[in-house]
């Protein structure tokens, strides 16, 4: 009864080419699920390891807990390691101001306390102080130290052991010293005191958090939350994280929306090309139902081809971007796994690929199976081209095979319609996943080219080290900068009703200013960070030559308050600011607008404004440098840091910024190389699938180009008509993509991920490089099908299955 079953074997045989586009359709298919769900669960292990590196590992936060809630918290059989966390703030040790704390000890390694000599503190008279700081201070493990506390309390404490450095006080230039629970409760009172606790895998962590509020009444305000390792772990109830979710989640049906279509458009093509075929096996006894199993079982047999291909193409990209964080990043992901491979992504890879062809072959497999025996017989496909009613308008417009190109594209709706929706989606997904580019870019923090190495602060000025710090052999670059506070008015209906409701009423004069309720920050930059702010130019010109000719001065547009951006004065160009000087009020004028500078004033200001150091000395009378910037060569680096200590005296405060800077790479490097890689697979992906679209659709005509090189087109004329049939495709494609993928960025980002929305652009880098990049690829997608076809003898194309 299945007899015919054994002609598969045989059929895919004689059509190996239309086999091998099928697999390589499903194979892409494969290795785009694949990739991108093994690459999502290798960045939520990648970031689950920075996050906790950066904010600690535990999931919530309970402030001044009793003990006996920490003991309830304790038992419970969801609670993996708890532990007390108190903060001091400032105190001094022989002198020095440092940042004092305490820690349990079982959970000091769940905080990144890393041992590294000696041993925790456990005595009353017993602390821990970072590697830096000891060498900093002259100091050893088994040393004596004082230690005074906020409230004056002082006592005297041994040096117990020493952890590894934090790069955010080793940049502040104030050490982490560590004492012990016990004896920190007896020191003083904390500022801060906080039940740390870390759940077991696999807890709902918010629903255990309402457990332990109801079991114990604890308030909502008691309660702080590590939203970071909550959104990694996909449990954060942060707008943002949520937004994430949702947005992942669009994109990832998108991807998957993709695959089908890539795998029915090519079952569709080869299908509807090969009518007779199904038309003669009819006539030779197969049913219609025979002839569906045969189509499906073809899909089978190509899909156990295809996802094995496929898998290896998804997981080799996982690898690569674990490779490239394994070593670049050694000492926080040295202990990954190289070959990260992904139960997850593989089980998905598996599932799509056979539900994408279970579903691309049901309806092609229906049309095979309705063709009619006689019809197939009867009627040659290839010769429906001479049956034309009517004269075409088209060819009154274009050469014929123009004009033949354009009827081939638009003859067929169906095959129209999939062939743009499957260049379509392609381009939708690319677009769609720029949203999470321009979010990585918005949220997290990267070295900029004016980033200093090296810090020097002091409330007295550094007039003498600039000239010294520049002749260091070790010394790339030198860039210090003044700052002060000055009285400053402009025209009152500059400023903003925010501001207005913050400070309340404000006094205007006659002539249109008003009196400041507040002074303004004034910074001075030399021409090298007014290069470097063209990065944040919003309008106008930096010259410290103009600046200086013209009395000018640059507004920053959203200055930090509180430590968060705000506009206080929606300051235009050429307007007139008016600042009191020792000399009288000297009137400015604003030549350029920043978006921001990167630091903010320690206190709240009216506004900030940024000129050169010319002018700066004029306005204030003041020529001392508050801060040196120092840039260091990448060699002899400890060297040259003991040359620059050997220059300041004690009023100098020194910041080392390099290992800030090296964990705030490191974060960013985590999230780009998941990210871009994402893309960059879309991208891939999207240009396989049109090549094989394309390809297999010069395949399928091979008998109908073959007619038409026997009626006598050249084969000019002939990858003339192709090419302009497949534009056709392309452009559709092209336009439908561009639409609906700059409407999905819009409503991901307004909806989804609202802190974005101030920072979406149109994307007129992408929109015209996807162009040329289709267009490329369209014209070498039918170069070999096409070289194929002429290099037959026209009797040898005709006859062709």
């Amino acid at each position: 009864m299945n007899s015919y079953l054994s002609i598969v074997p045989r059929y895919l045989s004689a059509h190996k080419k239309r086999s091998r586009l099928a697999i390589i359709s499903v194979a892409i298919s494969v290795a785009l699920v694949t990739g991108i769900f093994s690459m999502l669960d290798a960045l939520l292990k990648f970031e689950k390891i920075q996050v906790i590196h950066d904010y600690g590992n535990f999931h919530i936060a309970i402030e001044n807990a009793s003990e006996e809630e920490m003991q309830l918290i304790r038992s419970r059989i969801d609670v993996q390691n708890s532990g007390l966390w108190m903060d001091f703030g400032k105190a001094l040790i022989n002198g020095r101001e440092c940042e004092l704390g305490a820690i349990d000890k079982n959970f000091a390694p769940d905080m990144n306390i890393e041992l590294i000599e000696g041993r925790y503190p456990t005595e009353k008279n017993e602390l821990m102080l970072e590697q830096w700081a000891i060498k900093e201070l002259g100091l050893e493990v088994n040393d004596k130290v004082n230690v005074s506390a906020g409230n004056g309390t002082a006592k005297e404490f041994v040096i117990s052991g020493v952890y590894l450095d934090s790069g955010s006080t080793k940049a502040s230039g104030i050490p982490g010293l560590l004492l012990s629970v016990s004896s920190a409760k007896e020191l003083t009172n904390p500022e801060k005191n906080y039940y740390l606790v870390l759940f077991k895998d696999g807890i709902k962590v918010i629903k255990a958090e309402a457990e332990i509020k109801k079991a114990l009444n604890i308030q909502d305000a008691r309660i702080e939350r590590n939203d970071h390792l909550l959104a990694v772990i996909g449990q954060s109830t942060n707008k943002t994280a949520v937004g994430i979710y949702q947005t992942g989640a669009i994109l990832f049906c998108m991807v998957l929306l993709a695959g089908v279509m890539m795998i029915y458009n090519t079952f569709n093509i080869s299908v509807m090309e090969r009518v007779r075929q199904f038309g003669l096996l009819r006539c030779i006894g197969a049913s219609r139902s025979q002839i569906k199993k045969m189509v499906k079982r073809e899909g089978l047999l190509i899909t156990a081809k295809a996802i094995p291909i496929g898998l290896i193409a998804g997981i080799l990209l996982t690898i690569l971007c674990s490779a490239i964080l394994k070593y670049f990043n050694g000492s926080l992901f040295g202990a990954m796994p190289l070959f990260n491979i992904s139960i997850i992504g593989i089980a998905a890879g598996v599932a799509v690929g056979l539900l994408t062809v279970f579903i691309a072959c049901h309806l092609p497999a229906q049309k095979a199976a309705s063709v009619s025996p006689i019809n197939a017989i009867v009627e040659n496909i290839g010769m429906k081209i001479f049956k034309q009613k009517k004269r075409g308008y088209l060819t009154k417009i274009f050469h014929v095979e123009t004009a033949m190109g354009i009827n081939n594209a638009f003859m067929k709706k169906k095959t129209l319609f999939l062939m743009s929706c499957s260049i379509a989606v392609s381009i939708i997904i690319f677009l769609g996943f720029q949203v999470f580019v321009d979010f990585m870019h918005y949220s997290l923090e990267t070295t900029k080219p004016y980033t200093p190495d090296i810090s020097l602060t002091s409330e007295q000025g550094l007039d003498n080290l600039y000239g010294k710090l520049s002749g260091l052999s070790g010394v790339k670059k030198v860039y210090g900068r003044m700052f002060g506070h000055v009285d400053a008015t402009f025209d009152a209906a500059r400023l903003t009703e925010d501001y207005k409701k913050i400070v309340g009423d404000i006094q205007k004069t006659d002539d249109g200013l008003f009196i400041p309720p507040e002074k303004s920050w004034l910074v001075s930059y030399d021409q090298n960070q007014l290069n470097w702010a063209k990065a944040d130019l919003i309008v106008g010109e930096l010259s410290e030559e103009k600046l200086n000719e013209k009395n000018g001065i640059i507004a920053v547009a959203n200055p930090l308050r509180n430590g968060v951006s705000m506009e206080t004065a929606a300051l235009k160009l050429g307007d007139k600011v008016y600042i009191k000087t020792p000399n009288g009020t000297k009137e400015m004028t604003i030549m350029a607008i920043l978006s921001k500078v990167p630091f903010g004033d320690s206190v709240n200001s009216l506004t900030t404004f940024v000129t050169t150091e010319k002018l700066f000395k004029e306005l204030t009378g003041e020529s001392a440098f508050k801060v040196i910037d120092i840039q260091l060569n990448k060699s002899g680096q400890e060297q040259t840091i003991d040359e620059i200590k050997g220059l300041l005296n004690s009023s100098v405060l020194f910041h080392d910024y390099r290992q800030k800077n090296a964990e705030t790479n490191q974060t960013f490097l985590t999230m780009a190389v998941f990210i871009y890689g994402f893309v960059a697979v879309i991208a891939l992906i999207g240009a396989l699938n049109l090549i094989n679209t394309m390809f297999t659709s010069v395949v399928a005509k091979t008998r109908n180009l073959g007619i038409m090189r026997a009626i006598g087109m050249s084969g000019i004329q002939l990858n003339k008509m192709v090419l302009v049939e497949a534009l056709a495709y392309c452009i559709i494609g092209y336009v439908a993509g561009c639409i609906l993928g700059i409407a999905l960025q819009k409503a991901l980002i307004y909806n989804f991920l609202p802190r974005l929305a101030a920072t979406w652009t149109f994307p007129i880098i992408q929109i015209p490089a996807i162009f040329i990049v289709i267009l490329l690829v369209t014209i070498i997608s039918i170069i070999s099908p096409l070289n194929r076809i002429k290099s037959k003898g026209i009797p040898e194309v005709i006859g062709s299955l």
